[in-house]
C-alpha cells in the first residue's frame, strides 16, 4: 500500500496561491502558448529563505531613510533608467512579493510603511534591491525623463561613457550607494550627526583601519541595523610581515564581519538565492570607507539562521 500523502494545510494553500500570483505578475507574457513555462519546475518563484522569527532591534527612522535613500539616489546617478519607470517597477514588484512575505511570517505582524520595524525594513530593502537587479540588465543608454522645472517637463538623460556596459552597473551601484551612506554618517543626514571616522592615510596598518571600521559598524548597531556588529579574525598579509616587505602593503590582509540579528537577514538570503545585488548596506559603506583609505577591498557573504558573516580581503 502506498503511503498516504499528508493533506495540505490552509497556510500551505495560501502560500502556494500567493506564490502563483507573484509568479503571474512577474513572468513575461507570451512566453509560451498557455502563458506557462515549458519546464513546470520553473513555474515557481525562487525558493525563499525561512522567515526571521526572533526579535530584532528597531531601526532609527533617519538612519533607515539614509540607507534606502542612498540606494535610490545611486540609481538616479547612474542614469540607466528613468526614475518614474523605476518607481513603477519598484511598486509592481513590491505588490507581487509582499503578500507571500506576510503569509510566510504569519502569525507575526509587520508594520507596513514603518522603516523602523525590522521585518518591514527587511522586506522593503529586499524589494528595492530586487528591482534594481532586475532593471540593470535592461539599462538604457539614453532616455527622456520627467523634469518638473524643465520647459517641456522632460529632459534628455545620457549615461556616462565609462558605464556604457550594463555589466559595469552592479559594482558602480554598490560603490555609489556606499559612498552616499558613508558621507551621511560622516557629515550628517537630515540634521542628524552620526560621528563616523574620517579616512586614514594610505598604507595605514590593517589593525588601525579595522579599528575605525569597527566604529562604523558600531553606528550601524546603535541605530538598530543589527543586535551586534563586530570585526573579528583580523589577519595582516604574511607578505607584509616578511623580510621582503618594504612598506608597500601594511593595510593588506583579511578580516571577518559578523552581524548578529541584522535587519536585512531575510533580504540578503532572498537576494542571494536570486543572484541579485544584496541589500548589504553595511558592506557597501565599509567598502567606501576602505577605498577612502586607499585600500582595494572585496568580500563574500554567508548567511545563517541568525546572522550574516562577511569575509573581507584587503589589498
Amino acid at each position: 500500500m502506498e503511503p498516504e500523502m499528508p493533506c495540505p494545510t490552509r497556510r500551505d494553500i495560501m502560500l502556494l496561491s500567493a506564490a502563483l500570483l507573484s509568479y503571474q505578475a512577474s513572468y513575461p507574457k507570451g512566453s509560451c502558448a498557455a502563458g506557462l513555462p515549458g519546464n513546470f519546475a520553473d513555474f515557481f518563484s525562487p525558493s525563499q529563505p525561512e522567515p526571521v522569527l526572533f526579535p530584532r532591534k528597531s531601526l532609527t527612522q533617519v538612519f533607515a531613510v539614509l540607507l534606502m535613500r542612498s540606494a535610490y539616489e545611486a540609481v538616479d546617478d547612474l542614469n540607466f533608467i528613468p526614475m518614474d519607470r523605476f518607481q513603477a517597477a519598484f511598486w509592481k514588484l513590491r505588490q507581487a512579493e509582499y503578500e507571500p512575505y506576510l503569509l510566510q511570517r504569519s502569525p507575526l505582524r509587520t508594520k507596513q510603511g514603518d522603516l523602523t520595524d525590522p521585518s518591514y525594513f527587511d522586506f522593503i530593502s529586499f524589494a528595492q534591491l530586487a528591482t534594481i537587479s532586475r532593471e540593470i540588465p535592461k539599462g538604457q543608454q539614453e532616455f527622456e525623463e520627467f523634469c518638473e522645472e524643465c520647459e517641456n517637463r522632460t529632459k534628455l538623460v545620457r549615461r556616462e561613457p565609462e558605464l556604457r556596459s550594463n555589466a559595469a552597473l552592479p559594482a558602480a551601484f554598490e560603490r555609489a550607494t556606499g559612498e552616499r551612506i558613508y558621507d551621511g554618517l560622516r557629515n550628517g543626514f537630515r540634521g542628524q550627526g552620526f560621528g563616523a571616522p574620517a579616512p586614514l592615510e594610505p598604507r595605514t596598518p590593517l589593525q588601525d583601519i579595522t579599528r575605525n571600521a569597527q566604529q562604523i559598524l558600531d553606528i550601524f548597531a546603535a541605530n538598530g541595523y543589527a543586535l551586534k556588529a563586530t570585526i573579528q579574525d583580523v589577519v595582516p598579509s604574511r607578505s607584509c610581515a616578511s623580510t621582503e616587505w618594504h612598506g608597500a602593503c601594511p593595510s593588506a590582509g583579511t578580516f571577518r564581519v559578523h552581524l548578529e540579528g541584522p535587519a536585512n537577514l531575510w533580504g540578503v538570503a532572498a537576494l542571494k538565492s536570486r543572484r541579485a545585488i544584496a541589500n548589504a548596506y553595511d558592506a557597501m559603506t565599509l567598502e567606501a570607507y576602505l577605498r577612502s583609505c586607499g585600500c582595494s577591498a572585496s568580500y563574500s557573504i554567508k548567511c545563517s539562521d541568525t546572522g550574516i558573516d562577511e569575509y573581507w580581503t584587503i589589498s
